[in-house]
């Protein structure tokens, strides 16, 4: 197999893995919660649909993988180019955190405070890399979380039932548009 199909085999894997996160159910507290049923949980007054909440939670879980894993490739990647792509993901997911929680704190909704199980998992698999393979693995990542996030932001600026969280969509997935192109630029993957 060759460099370039074992990447693409790679990020078609880490894909699955990310989506199959989305909706998979979690162990809490010893009964099985579903997606769904965890974000409404999460709010304390009820206000948005299913559909706007569970957007919410997604982007806060995205943005704080992002944060996560900027700051260790920032520190940790061999080639100067990505090490400043990682900062530019730091720097804009952080903004986009602040005003996602701020608009969570106007919609009376908690965000969680961690990334999912499936992107911890990514970052652990990071963690223990070096170089150019570190390099190549931190890119495969960022081009699967950022065509979910383009997805699902695109989906809330359309279909989303809020105004002011429709609003913050339609606002924020230019910038993850252009995320996904530079990092599939860096990673080789344009165009794919």
């Amino acid at each position: 197999m060759t460099m370039s199909a074992t990447r693409a085999a790679g990020a078609a894997a880490l894909a699955l893995l990310v989506l199959g996160a989305c909706t998979r159910t979690e162990q809490a507290a010893g009964s099985t919660v579903t997606a769904s049923q965890a974000v409404m949980q999460a709010q304390t007054n009820p206000t948005l649909s299913t559909t706007d909440a569970y957007f919410m939670d997604q982007a806060a879980r995205g943005g704080l993988a992002e944060v996560s894993e900027g700051q260790l490739a920032a520190r940790q990647a061999h080639e100067a180019a990505v090490r400043r792509f990682a900062a530019q993901m730091v720097t804009d997911h952080t903004k986009v955190n602040t005003d996602l929680d701020a608009l969570a704190q106007e919609k009376r909704i908690s965000l969680p405070t961690m990334p999912s199980d499936a992107q911890q998992h990514m970052m652990s698999q990071l963690q223990g890399l070096t170089g150019s393979t570190f390099d190549h693995t931190y890119l495969d990542q960022q081009v699967a979380l950022h065509r979910y996030a383009v997805d699902l932001y695109r989906n809330e600026a359309k279909q989303g039932t809020d105004a002011d969280v429709k609003a913050f969509a339609a606002r924020v997935l230019p910038e993850l548009e252009q995320h996904l192109r530079e990092a599939e630029r860096l990673g080789g993957h344009a165009g794919s």
